[in-house]
């Protein structure tokens, strides 16, 4: 399964690490999305506890033994990690490559379906990062190659360098800064990730969101995630959950078809 075949929403698992939630429950809400029909599941080496090597894609793994003939693409990240409280960035080749070993041999597989660039490394040219993942793809360690938190220009600085399947950015109705991205994305075929897809608008902003769910009868969450996708082909929206019932409303929302007017106005709000 490549990330362009991906349609729906996918799951986002930082959650499960930085939400106090313990193995079995958060085992069960990844069981419970595959379930669903889930068929992305993103998480990264930087999800995770400060004692514990890599705490949300073990969660994964562990989920997935469960499901062995389950058609799911896993997607992680490296370049970024947890130092007891600090979060370095480090997207040398070395260390890409440290990373790259630590996420095969904690999710338990011989190739990782999507490998992601979790953040770009002021210190290290984004050329060198990018040949990194190119070298791990052309070694069979990797099958896809993604970027996260990039712009239009870095993105088209690199796609010289190796094919770039996806990108990873912050969008939401509370965020909506990067939507020439997901035009851009569009244009060029590549998917667009939408982390953090229900962030909360900022205290007193004007949200007309709750009105438009009422008149549909569904949860301002399914609401908001059917708007997402019905901004472009190319977004699927990274749902992170702590919860099965919270998981299983968010995949509802592909059943779900706003009115033009209604995806218009929700756009022009979210521009505002």
């Amino acid at each position: 399964m490549t990330v362009g075949s991906i349609t729906g929403i996918g799951l986002g698992t930082a959650p499960l690490a930085f939400n106090d939630v313990d193995r079995e429950r958060g085992v069960r809400v990844v069981l419970d999305a595959v379930d669903a029909g889930i068929r992305l599941i993103d998480t990264a080496l930087a999800y995770t506890h400060a004692d514990v090597e890599s705490f949300a894609e073990s969660q994964v793994a562990e989920a997935l033994t469960h499901r062995p003939d389950a058609d799911v693409l896993v997607a992680t990240k490296g370049g970024h990690y947890r130092a007891g409280t600090d979060f370095p960035v480090d997207g040398s080749p070395e260390a890409l490559r440290r990373d790259c070993d630590i996420s095969l041999r904690t999710l338990g597989v011989e190739r990782i379906g999507l490998y992601q660039l979790h953040h770009v490394d002021p210190r290290v040219p984004l050329a060198e990062s990018v040949g990194a993942l190119a070298e791990l793809r052309q070694e069979g360690k990797i099958g896809e190659i993604g970027l996260s938190n990039v712009s239009i220009e870095q993105l088209e600085s690199v796609r010289p360098i190796a094919p770039v399947a996806s990108v990873q950015n912050r969008l939401s109705f509370a965020h909506f800064e990067d939507h020439a991205m997901v035009r851009h994305c569009e244009e060029i075929g590549v998917r667009y990730l939408a982390y953090s897809p229900l962030a909360s608008v900022p205290a007193g902003a004007l949200d007309e969101r709750a009105e438009v769910a009422a008149r549909y009868g569904v949860s301002v969450q399914r609401l908001t995630l059917a708007w997402l996708r019905s901004l472009s082909p190319a977004v699927v929206p990274l749902v992170g959950a702590t919860r099965s019932e919270s998981i299983l409303d968010s995949v509802a929302s592909a059943e779900l078809t706003l009115s033009p007017d209604d995806a218009a106005a929700l756009t022009a709000a979210a521009r505002r």
